[in-house]
């Protein structure tokens, strides 16, 4: 054998062996990318299935909130219209406080002006106040004796 021929023998050998070397690097090389992708595979599964059970939770949350949102513009409605109504009620109201300079004797009460005035007038100028006179019995046994005694005549029959 020519020396050539061994040089040529021992380099298609050289080149065998790279070739098994560059087949198990290739072997390596796709075992690693299947298993590259399969995990792939896997945690996009897992992200998508995460997405959705997220969005599912926000969603919850945010029926929760609006619900939540309604019933507070609902309770401001009602809150507004307590106020309007607590309004017109403070605007009907008129309230007598303070002293009330009132004469002993005839019962008459001094305004702000200095004059006396009745206890009927004064009252039904500062209140919404109405009123009906009757007489009670100590004064109607004083103005109107003879009256007094049939009354309480008849009233033990």
């Amino acid at each position: 054998m020519s020396n050539s021929d061994q040089e040529l023998r021992q380099r298609i050998h050289e080149l065998e062996t790279q070739v098994r070397h560059l087949n198990n690097e290739l072997r390596l090389t796709k075992e690693e990318y299947e298993d590259a992708s399969s995990k792939y595979l896997d945690i996009y599964c897992n992200l998508d299935k995460k997405i959705s059970e997220r969005t599912s939770e926000l969603d919850a949350a945010n029926r929760k909130l609006v619900q939540e949102i309604e019933e507070r513009k609902r309770t401001e409605v009602e809150k507004e219209q307590l106020i309007t109504q607590l309004q017109k009620a403070m605007q009907d109201v008129k309230v007598l406080s303070g002293f009330l300079p009132i004469c002993a004797s005839c019962k008459k009460i001094r305004d702000d002006s200095g004059y006396w005035r009745q206890i009927e007038e004064y009252i039904s100028k500062h209140s919404t106040a109405l009123f009906s006179h009757g007489i009670c019995p100590d004064c109607c046994k004083k103005l109107y004796p003879e009256f007094h005694e049939e009354l309480q005549r008849r009233t033990k029959e």
